[in-house]
């Protein structure tokens, strides 16, 4: 899995996670076969677990309540 470099994550209280981004692939039918497309990217936790980015493609949540902003928007 490709990882896009660690970045630092807020949440409105003070509390920081280090982050990494992934690739969002879709597969895309085509005349030549099917074909991966990145449609977006995700969120990798520390922990392991990954999490999709809000429409935004700055926020995310990690739990129930639990929102994180990344500093720069998502390209």
């Amino acid at each position: 899995m490709l990882k896009i470099n660690d970045l630092i994550a807020k949440s409105k209280n003070g509390t920081e996670i280090i982050v990494s981004l992934i690739p969002l692939n879709k597969m895309q039918n085509t005349r030549q076969g099917l074909k991966k497309i990145e449609v977006g990217k995700r969120v990798l936790l520390q922990s392991g677990i990954v999490v999709d980015l809000n429409l935004d493609d700055r926020t995310f949540y990690t739990s129930l309540h639990q929102l994180f902003k990344l500093k720069h928007k998502i390209i």
